[in-house]
């Protein structure tokens, strides 16, 4: 087997049948297609039954969030590659055939991702330095307006770089990367303290760590819609201030696991000033959805910043998006 394709699902019907007609229709090397649900309010493990019967499909009783259902789907894996790969995305043109030679052509090569467009055929940074306080603080007070092609004052997704060639990168976005699985088994997959978001970014700073090469290879391409697992309703985005607070707690987690102490103060420092910062700005300023998620993110901020951080993640998450059924879930779910 060559590639194990997992696809952590939540409520995504539509997409997801889309997705793997996707693979189906452009991969050629050996492969096999594994559907980790996460307690889906739809009917997307019947489609899965009925159409693609041939889907290895592990049913969660809960949201066991992404870190955790992808430890799930990789667990009963064969293959030599893992493909780490969203619902909202489509395979385009051969691209995880593409990725699959080049890994095979650069054994050094631990990590690898391709160029992610959206629905609108544009580009998406998906490549990244490591977070630091630094690249926080270009973030925040927009440096990188002023200096677009500077490095070191636009680091954020390296918005400085065209995307255009091969390149080593510090980590890429989760949505799709290919993954040795030798490397992925002995860094003993993805941190379950990550519910959402950093997980990635965490593993590739371990991976990293362990000396693999994380790359970014442009000749291989898939459409990522983005942000459908984190919607309220259907075509309503949740840019809220839920989902933010779930953000920045993955954050700081992040710094408590990989930073040392100086760093997390000035970390928690700089979202307490700008959180103050826009908490002023907004009070003055008129009315409107701008001044609302200003506002809204200014209290994300410093609530944040002062308040202690957990070891983990998942309490929160538990709160703020209760589960349908909270029974007990085994390691491996349910396999259909």
């Amino acid at each position: 087997m060559d590639v194990s394709i997992v696809i952590v699902s939540f409520s995504t019907n539509r997409l997801l049948d889309e997705c793997i007609a996707s693979i189906k229709r452009e991969t050629t090397c050996s492969h096999e297609i594994i559907v980790v649900d996460n307690a889906s309010s739809d009917d997307s493990c019947r489609m899965l039954r009925e159409k693609y019967p041939d889907v290895i499909l592990i049913e969660n009783t809960e949201n066991a969030g992404f870190a955790r259902a992808n430890n799930q789907g990789f667990a009963v894996a064969r293959g030599r590659y893992f493909f780490m790969l969203n619902s909202d995305t489509v395979i385009l043109d051969g691209a995880i055939d593409r990725l699959f030679d080049f890994m095979e052509k650069n054994p050094d090569i631990g990590i690898c991702g391709p160029r992610n467009i959206g629905r609108d055929g544009k580009m998406q940074y998906n490549c990244d330095h490591f977070p630091s306080v630094w690249n926080s603080f270009c973030y925040f007070v927009r440096l990188g307006d002023i200096f677009p092609r500077s490095r070191f004052f636009n680091p954020n997704q390296m918005r400085y770089w065209n995307y255009a060639e091969i390149r080593d990168v510090d980590r890429m976005v989760g949505c799709s990367l290919l993954i040795r699985s030798g490397l992925y088994k002995n860094l003993h997959g993805l941190d379950e303290n990550f519910f959402m978001y950093f997980e990635e970014t965490d593993f590739c700073y371990r991976a990293k760590k362990s000396g693999a090469r994380i790359t970014y290879y442009p000749h291989a391409v898939i459409l990522h819609y983005g942000g459908e697992s984190s919607k309220v309703a259907e075509n309503e985005p949740v840019i809220s201030n839920t989902v933010a607070s779930y953000f920045h707690r993955s954050l700081y987690y992040y710094y408590l696991k990989n930073h040392n102490l100086f760093s997390r103060i000035a970390f928690r420092l700089l979202n307490l000033t700008f959180g103050l910062f826009l908490l002023l700005h907004s009070s003055v300023s008129g009315n409107g959805e701008k001044r609302n998620m200003a506002l809204c993110y200014g209290k994300v901020l410093i609530r944040m910043a002062l308040v202690r951080q957990q070891k983990k993640c998942k309490e929160h998450f538990d709160h703020d998006f209760p589960a349908k059924n909270n029974s007990n879930i085994s390691n491996t779910g349910k396999a259909v």
